[in-house]
């Protein structure tokens, strides 16, 4: 490990989580740790879910988003943050900022769902829409240094990480015989999060990251112990795909402190979805169904391992929800 990745890694520890926890605790919900009967006996094992979709703004990213916003001075908060974001990074920001009068600005790709748009909008934000996630990134770093405002990045940041962190201290402080915690993982702040917590907390849990077989990066990259260049393929779940820079900070905490990362398809993803409804009448956006997918795909590998799945967010727009629910595969 490098002096750099170790500044990374010691950047968040339990400590920070605990001050997040603090800082957030009237801004967010502590969201259920519900059993699930039906993964449960899939799984041979007890399976829980954290039903981080349950959130206020229907998503974990409140969690991070107003970590960072209790975060920031008087200069700051007078000149406001700005966030490139699929849809929940943006949400999160955008009720967080409402609630402490801090003006938000969010760039958007085309593509985001016109639920998560509508939203944004509702709580005050600024919104300006690009070709891509990638340039509305670019775009809003050069906005950054040139207007004063602070960029938000949604997971290379210690605030957010912290933020999401608070996930796991909830977890531990109701299951600490969990064993497995399975985490959506996209930009790696929730994973690096939660393993930071509840590896300080009970280091024998396994964090497994779970991602899209359409955007592997974190699982190339753990499989190789290095930042290769990694082809990407569109994905249902945009909020877990896309490009991640080999500089961001959570690439030493998924490297060393998430256990495995696993990947599963875009039909299994669909098909948690419609496992979520059809068995606990919860609607699941795709971004927040990979780790359910993985107890379908893997459930061997946890038989006899009490495991919580982090069902991360339900904010996807009415029609496009039905249309993927019908191209899932029926068991």
């Amino acid at each position: 490990m490098t002096e750099q990745d170790i500044r990374a890694t010691d950047s968040v520890t339990l400590q920070d989580i605990y001050r997040a926890a603090q800082q957030i605790k009237t801004t967010v919900c502590r969201t259920p740790l519900e059993y699930s009967q039906p993964l449960s006996a899939l799984a041979g094992t007890e399976v829980r879910l954290k039903m981080e979709s349950l959130q206020h703004t229907g998503s974990f990213k409140l969690r991070g988003a107003a970590n960072v916003i209790a975060s920031l001075d008087a200069e700051q908060r007078r000149a406001g943050v700005i966030a490139p974001t699929a849809g929940n990074h943006g949400l999160g920001l955008a009720f967080a900022g409402q609630v402490a009068s801090i003006p938000v600005t969010i760039f958007l790709p085309r593509s985001a769902d016109p639920m998560k748009v509508t939203a944004m909008q509702a709580c005050g934000a600024q919104v300006t829409f690009f070709d891509d996630i990638e340039e509305a990134r670019l775009t809003a770093m050069a906005t950054a240094r040139q207007s004063g405002m602070t960029f938000v990045s949604a997971y290379d940041n210690p605030q957010m990480i912290a933020g999401g962190g608070t996930v796991g201290l909830e977890i531990m402080e109701e299951w600490l015989e969990a064993e497995v915690i399975l985490v959506n993982l996209g930009g790696g702040g929730l994973s690096s999060g939660i393993a930071t917590a509840v590896k300080a907390i009970n280091p024998a849990v396994e964090v497994w990251g779970i991602q899209s077989e359409a955007s592997p990066t974190f699982a190339r990259w753990k499989a190789l112990g290095d930042t290769v260049p990694v082809d990407l393929e569109p994905s249902v779940a945009e909020g877990v795909s896309g490009y991640i820079e080999p500089g961001t900070m959570t690439w030493p905490f998924i490297r060393d402190r998430v256990d495995r990362v696993l990947t599963v398809s875009e039909a299994e993803i669909k098909a948690a979805m419609h496992s979520m409804l059809n068995f606990h009448r919860q609607v699941v956006e795709p971004s927040g169904a990979p780790a359910v997918a993985a107890v379908l795909r893997y459930s061997k590998e946890l038989e006899g391992r009490k495991t919580v799945c982090v069902v991360t967010g339900r904010n996807v727009s009415g029609s496009r929800y039905l249309s993927l629910l019908n191209e899932a595969p029926q068991a």
